[in-house]
């Protein structure tokens, strides 16, 4: 999911258990696993008082979505909100975890819900109102998306991830011109936003300005080389260049990532037709059809 917030964790001490609830949030960056048998230890000590059990299944809650695991992340997330234990500032912080997490899960309602509380907690939560752009957008609601992101900037003007928002948010409605100064103004304060550049690369790929979309689509690959559909729009690119074999290497790779993608499927027979090879084209463009009824 393009431009969701990162999610965010507490540090707490408490009782004969402090170091690892300690290094359950401090060791996050550079050993989650050790991190997450610190959370497990905490949570299950009897010498770890409830506040801070919640507190522990709170860090656990965003460990867990850090690796992707959006089920184990969701039910401490749950567990930690239904202790009744949270203080407001944790409280919110805990509805916006899983509030991000439901929205990578794809369950955009959930999602909203849970962002929506994190807000009501907490009035002035600006990475709220961010997210909560990116999830009404995906919902088609874009005048909401805007409002949101606007929101969002009102609180914290320089907040680069809701630009990225109001920026991609323009770009659907067809205002190029303030997409682009807020994609810009994105990247200017977070260079190493990377679904800003790919964003970018998309308005200027509309724009049919092929080399600076390269230039951002590459920028977008390095920093996050294992996107599938960053690798597809680069192809893209690639292929209107007629760079038919950086373009065929990118499909290939993405198609590894995400094998279903009917997408890369169907540009890569285009590459297999312009070069002749008829066969490799009409494997591909079989294997996108059989993929047709599972994408709608």
């Amino acid at each position: 999911m393009r431009g969701v917030l990162p999610f965010a964790l507490t540090v707490t001490l408490a009782g004969c258990g402090a170091d690892d609830v300690a290094n359950c949030a401090a060791l996050r960056r550079s050993a989650p696993d050790k991190a997450l048998e610190h959370c497990s230890r905490a949570i299950g000590s009897r010498f770890v008082w409830s506040k801070e059990k919640a507190l522990a299944r709170l860090d656990r809650g965003a460990l867990h979505a850090d690796l992707g695991n959006w089920e184990a992340s969701i039910t401490d997330l749950t567990r930690a909100i239904e202790s009744d234990r949270l203080m407001p500032r944790h409280l919110a912080l805990a509805y916006f975890n899983r509030g991000t997490a439901r929205l990578r899960k794809g369950e955009l309602d959930a999602g909203i819900e849970d962002l929506n509380e994190a807000i009501r907690v907490d009035a002035l939560y600006a990475d709220a109102y961010s997210n909560l752009a990116l999830a009404r957008r995906m919902q088609g609601k874009i005048e909401q998306s805007l409002a949101d992101a606007n929101s969002a900037l009102k609180i914290t003007p320089r907040h680069a991830r809701a630009l990225l928002q109001r920026g991609a948010t323009y770009l659907v409605l067809g205002d190029g011109s303030k997409a682009l100064a807020d994609l810009n103004a994105a990247i200017g304060l977070e260079p190493g936003l990377q679904a800003a550049w790919n964003i970018r690369g998309l308005l200027r790929r509309a724009s049919r300005d092929w080399d600076r979309a390269l230039a951002d689509f590459d920028q977008a690959v390095k920093l996050g080389p294992r996107d599938a559909g960053v690798l597809r729009n680069r192809a893209s690119v690639l292929i209107l260049k007629r760079d038919f074999d950086r373009a065929l290497a990118d499909l290939d790779a993405s198609l590894k990532l995400e094998p279903r993608s009917a997408e890369a499927l169907l540009r890569r027979a285009g590459i297999y037709g312009e070069r002749g090879d008829l066969d490799r084209m009409r494997a591909d463009q079989a294997a996108a059809a059989a993929l047709a009824p599972a994408a709608k």
